[in-house]
Order: C-alpha cells, then structure tokens, then sequence
C-alpha cells in the first residue's frame, strides 16, 4: 500500500475535496487562475453572485464598464468554465456554473506542487 507522500499531492488534494463533501467543484490550474480571475472580472463574479443580473449589457451597466470589455471578459470566464449563460430571447444572462470554484494549491502537505 502506498503510504501519504507516494501519492501524487494533487490526487491527494483531489480526494481530500471530494471527501470534504463539497458538491460542484472546478479545480482551475494556478496559471489559469492567474491569467483568468482578474481584480475585474471577480468584479463581474460578484456582481452576478448578488445582484439580478438580465444580461451582458445589464452586467455591463451595473458594473459601468463598456459592454464589448465585459463580454472579452465574460468569454474567457466561460472558456476555463467558471461561468455559463442562460438564453433569454435574443440575450444571454452570465450565471455561475459551480457552487465552488478553487485553485490548485502551491503547497499542499509539505509539498510543492508542479504545474
């Protein structure tokens, strides 16, 4: 049997939060997280987390940024799956896609994680 530190620590960190009992987990990799969570667009995370958000263009105008900027923004939210969009006639309403969203640890047990 393997003893702790055969095993690879991002497994480990993997089994530790499916053992946690959290549901609906994104694991992003630190450089996805660091070219994709910007100061602005967990400005946009938050802003759909608590208030009513219509649309691209409502999220835009709560936040005062200019609309194509927030859908640059809202698209590469979308591509590392952070967020999803609701159809609604011709808009699309930004919704979080996951309960948790976390990002691959650099130390876990001791440990120094690779990429």
């Amino acid at each position: 049997m393997a003893t702790h530190e055969q095993i690879d620590p991002e497994i480990q960190y993997l089994k530790q939060l499916s053992e946690a009992d959290l549901s609906d987990v994104l694991t992003l990799r630190r450089d996805t997280a660091e070219n994709v969570l910007t100061e602005k667009r967990v400005e946009l995370l938050r802003t759909i987390e608590r208030q009513d958000v219509s649309s691209i263009r409502d999220l835009a105008r709560q936040v005062g940024r200019d609309v194509s900027i927030v859908s640059r923004d809202l698209d590469l939210l979308f591509e590392a799956d952070v967020i999803e969009f609701e159809r609604d006639g011709n808009a699309k309403r930004p919704k979080l896609a996951h309960e948790n969203v976390f990002v691959t640890p650099v130390v876990f047990h001791s440990r120094v994680l690779d990429e």
